[in-house]
């Protein structure tokens, strides 16, 4: 077994390397059916791509925060709200433009099931209380889950900051009893105008940004949240290779559930249950103590999806839009395998092109004595 990787307070390669590439595997699992689909994260573990994107945004919130929230809580929470106030337009924007594609689709294509299962049909039905319903984000289009999600929690991430300055162990312990008691509960925010609540809970999913939070605050103290433990080591990697035998195999049937907690053990994506919940920390456990993770992050041969993380918001709005376009054209038409490969290699084109732009205009912006 390899030596734990050593912790840095500077930036760790691991954590652009591996956001861009949990945005690749969203790409492609947002665009479902597709032969590259079987290649991804979820087919090899209860959790997937969205998991590893909550954690690491919460990773990212405390490696960026921490330290000015320490100094200043007025400027620092500032700064966060300005952040949460730029995700909130870039997922109206991106929904906006979602919409539009979406209803060329359902009235010059014939896209009718497919607006069903995104939940565009209140759009059609009830386009002004609809559109309140955006503005709130009690109304989301299938697929568009995940900024709502990540701007509460952001919004949030004062709070979280507040209890982690007194001591991270009473954060993690809140937020513990937070996910529990809403899982339990079956507590969620409603819908509106449609019924339900949302696809992702809030207060289930806080756990694991709460998680990711803490870790990044640990980081910018150069210290692990978490030390090496050949035990607690031995203990992730075997259930990482139980949960892909699991999968793998198809060795559980979920009808046989229902007398069970399904907090506990169920695989219910949106309240996190338990098993998922399990699998994202075991499996980033092992990445934050291999050091050949580290090592793979930062190859020059995989630069292009460090990029991809680099730029995240903006890959994620991009991609999000390239992915019900996709959708559109393959609910009207017939796609070879070839075409398949092809229409995604493009989306990961656009993606890479974006990402290339805002990184060439960030760096052209510093000056010349931060690029020595």
């Amino acid at each position: 077994m390899q030596h734990p990787a050593a912790p840095s307070a500077g930036r760790d390669p691991r954590l652009d390397f591996f956001r861009g590439l949990a945005l690749v595997m969203i790409f492609i699992n947002h665009v479902p059916g597709n032969m590259m689909e079987g290649i991804t994260s979820k087919n090899f573990g209860f959790s997937d791509a969205a998991e590893a994107f909550v954690l690491m945004s919460g990773m990212s919130a405390g490696l960026a925060y921490s330290n000015a929230y320490a100094r200043d809580r007025i400027h620092a929470v500032a700064r966060i709200l300005r952040r949460a106030g730029r995700l909130y337009s870039v997922h109206l924007l991106t929904t906006v433009l979602a919409v539009v594609i979406l209803m060329a689709g359902h009235n010059l294509l014939g896209t009718t099931a497919l607006s069903e299962r995104v939940n565009m049909v209140s759009y059609l039905q009830s386009p002004w209380t609809t559109a309140l319903g955006v503005l709130g984000m009690t109304h989301q289009l299938g697929y568009f889950n995940i900024l709502p999600l990540y701007i509460l929690l952001l919004a949030a991430t004062p709070f979280f900051l507040a209890l982690a300055s007194r001591s991270r162990v009473i954060l993690l312990a809140v937020s513990v009893s937070i996910w529990a008691i809403a899982g339990w509960n079956n507590i969620n925010l409603p819908n509106f105008p449609t019924e339900g609540s949302w696809f992702l809970n809030p207060f289930s999913w806080q756990l694991i940004y709460c998680v990711g939070l803490c870790a990044g605050i640990s980081s910018k103290k150069g210290e692990p949240l978490i030390g090496y433990s050949p035990a607690l080591m031995t203990a992730a990697i075997v259930y990482l290779a139980f949960a892909m035998f699991v999968v793998q195999g198809q060795h559980y049937d979920l009808t046989n559930w229902g007398s069970h907690p399904a907090l506990l053990v169920g695989f219910d994506k949106g309240i996190l249950p338990l098993p998922r919940l399990m699998h994202i920390l075991a499996l980033a456990y092992v990445i934050s103590q291999v050091g050949a993770f580290r090592a793979l992050a930062g190859s020059a041969r995989l630069a292009a999806v460090s990029l991809l993380g680099k730029q995240g918001l903006a890959v994620f709005a991009w991609g999000s839009l390239v992915c019900i376009s996709l959708q559109v054209l393959r609910e009207a038409y017939v796609f070879s395998p070839v075409l398949e490969c092809a229409t995604l290699a493009v989306g990961l084109a656009i993606q890479y092109g974006v990402a290339l732009r805002l990184q060439t205009e960030k760096l052209a912006m510093k000056p010349r004595s931060q690029m020595a």
